[in-house]
């Protein structure tokens, strides 16, 4: 089900014609109409199906995270990437993970319509690329290392703003990316074109299918402080098991 929502979402989205309505949730917050119509579109596929489940989805429904816990429920970003799309950018996507009553994720999808690229993981059965099976690269040296990274929507907090972290980290990678939208970044973890990722200030329908996707494939995803990602938390760093430590060693100092 998660599979055809993510796929007649992006491609709704993808066919557009004319000028699209752009409103802002905050200063460099955009939100057009095509992220609506796939929420709405991903939506109805999940209430048709699991009608009981909760729906935590950016646009609509952003329900907070400690008034979940413990509830099966659906993250949904119905388009990670707005700037870029608006842009004409093809690193933009569709993104949807399962939680179950465990609070443990079961299944995601993360659908990248211009890219022809749909990343899928269940529970113990590894991650997939276009059905293709995928794992994450074998780097395991920092200045050989390519990482992405991102930042928050909002500066107004000096020690939220991830200049701190990115001047870190830089010097001791070959090179930084930063793509601007996190669940594709995260699957380029999964699929080895990029060894490491890391960003604070993200929601959870911005990375739980991401996370789970890169975890199936073989990463190691903790927060900032090396602790799994879990609850409320709103950072991230994802990499292949060679490079998460160095990673975390750096950010430490």
């Amino acid at each position: 089900m998660a599979e055809i929502a993510a796929r007649t979402a992006g491609r709704a989205i993808l066919h557009r014609i004319g000028p699209l309505e752009q409103e802002w949730k905050g200063r460099i917050d955009p939100v057009t109409a095509a992220d609506r119509e796939s929420e709405q579109i991903i939506l109805t596929f999940i209430r048709d199906a699991f009608p009981l489940d909760i729906i935590v989805s950016e646009e609509s429904n952003p329900i907070a995270e400690e008034n979940v816990r413990g509830k099966r429920r659906w993250y949904v970003d119905p388009l990670d990437g707005t700037v870029n799309f608006s842009r004409n950018n093809p690193h933009w996507c569709v993104s949807i993970a399962f939680v179950d009553e465990s609070d443990t994720a079961q299944a995601a999808v993360v659908y990248a319509p211009k890219c022809n690229e749909l990343y899928g993981a269940v529970r113990g059965q590894g991650a997939t690329l276009n059905g293709e099976s995928i794992r994450v690269s074998g780097t395991d040296r920092m200045d050989r290392a390519v990482l992405a990274s991102g930042f928050p929507y909002s500066f107004d907090n000096p020690d939220r703003t991830n200049l701190k972290e990115w001047s870190m980290l830089t010097p001791h990678a070959l090179t930084v990316r930063c793509w601007g939208a996190a669940a594709k970044d995260l699957c380029e973890v999964a699929r080895g074109r990029i060894d490491g990722f890391w960003e604070l200030e993200l929601e959870r329908w911005d990375i739980t299918a991401g996370a789970f996707i890169c975890s199936e494939a073989g990463a190691r995803v903790t927060d900032l402080s090396g602790k799994p990602v879990a609850g409320p938390s709103r950072d991230i760093m994802a990499a292949n098991p060679g490079l998460h430590a160095a990673m975390m060693e750096l950010l430490s100092r």
